[in-house]
């Protein structure tokens, strides 16, 4: 039915659609926008995502250009000639919209122009700070910091008094809340102090006060928020109204933030195991893999393919400091594994990759030069010239020490002499001799014709002559090794009474971290563990470990004929840290070749890992893989090795998504009850509407577009809210303990569908709530609301 048209209606109606439009059209570019990104950025969305950010984005422009076109030309051209229609969209869309609102906006327009002025200064100043204008660093004496800090001032003093103070709660909540909030700034200046004034506080009760005003800094920001948010759209809408958009809002900004952190988990989860593993994995499912060196050069022709390794793994027990653990013992290849996974830069010494072959050889040279004799007297049975000998045997056959010293210049230790009379030989003699030279007792004072020439014996010097003997006594009869370190200053006298004047004791530089090795425990190959099991069994750098296999060696029974299990020891050569707690506590790796002759594998493996361009495009390859090498060998992903962690994630990523709906869903029934009171006081003017011809659908249409308009306010503000959040939490951090989480921050990754799920749960929610009261007021008969 046409009604005749009024000029101002028409006037008030096109710019109602034209802002309408303009907020609808920001919205729909903003999610395109945020897909576009996400869509370049992270590579585990497909180009389903970029598709939807093309059409959001040019169905946001569009949206947007004609509400910008509408609001342009309303004012110059005036009235839009159209007809106005009960049953038509704009009618009712102008009805719902005015509800909404309050009958007398309070915020005038030097308010708007003052809160646009400080806004836009706020983001010159910004702009001015990031391009590098100014000096660096914060405080008063900074003049940008002072005026980025005026700016954000005048904009609280502006919200304050121009908007907060036509709502008595809101602007009350928000003194409160900035009260809290200096007071705690305040508090936090001073406990940072290190001498507080009028208190003494200890190191404990600094930290503990520390912590209550920090708290106590964001419950008072965080109330004046709320306030500034809830004054501000209690300025422009109807008691009612905020509320219900104030419901959608909490509950879409808490469902946007909580499955940030979802994803965060997931994306931080996903990174260290594909950090930890390959994105394939090729096995043979029957018979020893020994053709692997084939596959492997396969493989590595094939495009797409950055790198391939082999490996083997068991399970073993490692013993060691009186602890053993069940652990997976991985053997690798050292030169190609830095380039499938991200162990060489996992480790914490970059070079303990290339100690875990043996240091030395394991088969030391352990035979003695042997020289023949040049003096008197034969060699009686001389040994074979490949049999090892521990030393030179000492020469028990009675020969005199002139006898023995002249044999020891010429070779002794070969054989045994036959000459002379005395109990001893000469190697026994010159012991005995030397016990004597070094002997307080003076029965058994050393003859001084000798002693010279032990002394020469002794340190391996030709025998001295006659008149040397005189600094016999002072010389070194124990050299020093050769590696010792000493300072360069001259020893200190200390058998002199002043012998601590002028003294400055001196400390020698010495690389004590490191302990010293054994030629037994550097001739071990090495192995590499994680930081969790180093915790567990006390480890270090260079430490003795043993690793035992329940595999047994049926070749190498014991006494009762059970076979023995294969068990090594290793070298401790690195430790790595890959950030995943059962990683570090149950893997532990050593070189391929090691591993086969620990296990007597020969030249078989387990499998072949590969790394592709594109971990997400794993799926091609897989069938890739399968239809060239053929049913004999089983190829799978990191998604398929991995299918119930990432499954568990999943559910409990729906779960957290359907527990925070409830909070949305509860938001919608102050959408419900508002509308029914709606319904009940509205029955006249809805019975009017029928009288002129308005039908029951048109009816629940209006309703519609009601809880529509609530859905799209209450999703923005939710959505934008979420989002700075996210960035806030994302910039500055949230810690949390590292002992319960294995991370020191909480993650946050904004994934643009968890964004897009619940703007839409925003949304859709608040028009089902409609259906009840719209259903109610379609039901309104004209002649009983007529003559209510």
């Amino acid at each position: 039915m046409a009604a005749k048209r009024d000029p101002r209606i028409d006037h008030d109606t096109v710019r109602l659609r034209g802002w309408i439009d303009l907020a609808v059209g920001l919205v729909l570019f903003a999610i395109g926008a945020i897909a576009f990104v996400a869509s370049y950025s992270d590579a585990t969305h497909t180009s389903t995502l970029a598709f939807a950010s093309y059409v959001a984005l040019l169905a946001g422009g569009l949206t947007a250009v004609r509400g910008i076109w509408r609001l342009v030309r309303t004012p110059l051209t005036g009235a839009v000639p159209i007809k106005l229609e009960v049953r038509g969209l704009g009618y009712k869309s102008f009805v719902a919209w005015r509800y909404l609102l309050v009958a007398h906006p309070k915020v005038t327009r030097m308010t708007k122009v003052l809160l646009l002025v400080g806004v836009g200064l706020r983001v010159f100043v910004g702009i001015l700070i990031a391009v590098g204008v100014g000096p660096e660093g914060g405080g008063p004496k900074n003049p940008m910091w002072v005026l980025e800090q005026s700016t954000v001032l005048f904009i609280v003093a502006v919200v304050f008094w121009g908007v907060l103070r036509y709502s008595k709660p809101a602007l009350f909540v928000g003194v409160v809340g900035v009260a809290v909030l200096l007071v705690s700034l305040l508090g936090l200046g001073l406990a940072g102090m290190p001498k507080p004034p009028f208190v003494h506080l200890d190191a404990e009760l600094v930290t503990s006060v520390k912590a209550a005003f920090t708290i106590a800094a964001y419950v008072g920001g965080g109330l004046a928020a709320l306030a500034v948010y809830f004054g501000c759209l209690r300025a422009y809408f109807t008691f009612f109204t905020t509320v219900q958009i104030g419901g959608v809002w909490i509950g879409t900004a808490a469902l946007v933030m909580v499955l940030a952190v979802m994803s965060g988990f997931e994306s931080d989860l996903r990174e260290k195991i594909l950090g930890s593993n390959a994105h394939l994995q090729i096995t043979r499912e029957d018979g020893d893999f020994v053709e692997w060196h084939d596959v492997k050069a396969q493989i590595d022709r094939m495009p797409g393919v950055v790198a391939s390794t082999p490996f083997a793994v068991s399970e073993v027990v490692i013993a060691a400091n009186n602890t053993g653990m069940n652990v997976i013992i991985k053997g690798i290849d050292p030169k190609t594994v830095g380039k499938v996974t991200d162990l060489v830069s996992d480790l914490e010494d970059h070079a303990s990759m290339n100690r875990l072959d043996p240091i030395v050889g394991d088969a030391p040279d352990l035979r003695v030069p042997q020289r023949p004799r040049t003096g008197s007297g034969a060699v009686i049975d001389p040994p074979p010239e490949d049999m090892p000998t521990p030393g030179d045997p000492i020469d028990f056959s009675g020969a005199s020490l002139d006898a023995g010293s002249a044999g020891s210049a010429a070779g002794s230790g070969s054989g045994a002499q036959l000459e002379g009379s005395e109990p001893f030989g000469g190697d026994a003699r010159r012991l005995l001799e030397a016990d004597k030279l070094f002997s307080n007792d003076p029965e058994h004072a050393p003859d001084d014709k000798v002693d010279d020439q032990v002394i020469d014996k002794l340190e391996g010097q030709p025998p001295r002559v006659a008149g040397a003997g005189a600094s016999g006594h002072h010389a070194v009869i124990d050299p020093p090794p050769p590696d010792l370190m000493t300072p360069e200053e001259p020893p200190t006298d200390y058998s002199q009474p002043d012998y601590l004047e002028d003294v400055v004791v001196k400390a020698v530089d010495s690389p004590f971290d490191t302990p010293s090795l054994s030629r037994r425990t550097q001739s071990l190959p090495g192995i590499l563990v994680g930081k969790e099991l180093v915790k567990q069994t006390h480890l270090y750098t260079g430490e003795e470990v043993r690793i035992v296999s329940p595999l047994s060696d049926p070749s190498n029974p014991d006494a009762t004929g059970t076979p023995i299990p294969f068990n090594r020891d290793y070298r401790v050569a690195g430790i790595f840290y890959t950030g995943m707690y059962e990683y570090d506590l149950k893997y532990v790796y050593v070189t391929l070749d090691s591993l086969q002759e620990f296990l007597d594998r020969g030249d078989a493996v387990d499998g072949i890992e590969v790394r592709v361009s594109n971990p997400d495009d794993t799926d091609a390859f897989v069938s890739k893989f399968q239809a060239t090498f053929g049913s004999q060998y089983r190829v799978q992903d990191w998604k398929e090795l991995n299918r119930s962690l990432f499954s568990a994630l999943k559910l409990e990523k729906i779960a957290m998504f359907l527990v925070l709906g409830i909070v949305i869903l509860v938001a919608s029934f102050s959408i419900v009850g508002n509308l029914i009171m709606v319904v009940v006081e509205k029955a006249r003017e809805i019975a009017l509407l029928k009288t002129l011809g308005a039908s029951d659908v048109g009816v629940m249409q209006l309703f519609a577009i009601q809880g529509l308009m609530i859905g799209l306010i209450g999703t923005a503000l939710g959505v934008g809210t979420g989002l700075l959040g996210c960035w806030a939490g994302k910039r500055f951090g949230i810690p949390v303990s590292p002992d319960v989480y294995y991370i020191d921050r909480l993650p946050i990754h904004v994934d643009p569908m968890s964004v897009l799920a619940a703007a839409s749960a925003g949304i859709l929610i608040s028009i089902a709530a409609t259906l009840y009261p719209a259903v109610v007021a379609a039901r309104v008969r004209p002649a009983a609301g007529m003559r209510h």
